[in-house]
């Protein structure tokens, strides 16, 4: 949980001193994401990882798969981490439905995030008493297929943050971002 502090953290030090153009400003045109951008494709793909990701929990307490709260992902899973990890050697296709919004409100992205992190924390805090390992959830980017447990899920949210706040770090630190 201290890492989903640490990157809560980093969003508001990040977008804190941006005023609505910078936020939403794009290198090259349009041609990449804004820091905005960044963050609200966070905020869609949280919810609708962690709308699943709740399910399975819920299944694994009615069932009673109780264990020891550790996340392991499996293979597949630690092989998916790897290439979520900043710095991005891959890109990937975001689905439509965790597509930012051309222009993204700063303030309400931001709280958008923050209450998304905060029911992160709470479902990290609600799973330590479950076999994460052993509950397989229906990933709702994969076509809804079972390929990987819970603790590869909740794995994967913290990575799929980290990559994202590389991408608009890296768009901050562009020679012609908007200082002001």
């Amino acid at each position: 949980m201290a890492e989903l502090a640490r990157l809560s953290f980093e969003v508001s030090s990040l977008c804190g001193p941006l005023d609505e153009a910078a936020f939403n400003w794009q290198p090259g045109g349009g041609a990449a994401w804004s820091v905005g951008q960044c963050v609200e494709h966070l905020v869609k793909a949280n919810r609708v990882y962690l709308d699943a990701l709740e399910e399975a929990a819920g299944r694994a307490r009615r069932e009673s798969k109780f264990g020891d709260g550790g996340l392991r992902p499996g293979r597949l899973g630690e092989w998916f981490l790897r290439s979520q990890e900043p710095p991005v050697r891959r890109r990937y296709k975001a689905a439509k439905r965790v597509l930012p919004a051309r222009r993204c409100l700063k303030t309400a992205t931001l709280v958008a995030f923050a209450g998304e992190q905060q029911r992160l924390i709470e479902l990290v805090r609600s799973t330590a008493d479950l076999d994460c390992d052993g509950v397989k959830f229906q990933n709702p980017l994969a076509y809804g297929l079972r390929v990987f447990n819970v603790s590869t899920g909740l794995l994967v949210v913290a990575a799929h943050q980290r990559r994202h706040l590389w991408q608009a770090r890296n768009v901050v630190g562009l020679p012609d971002f908007p200082k002001g």
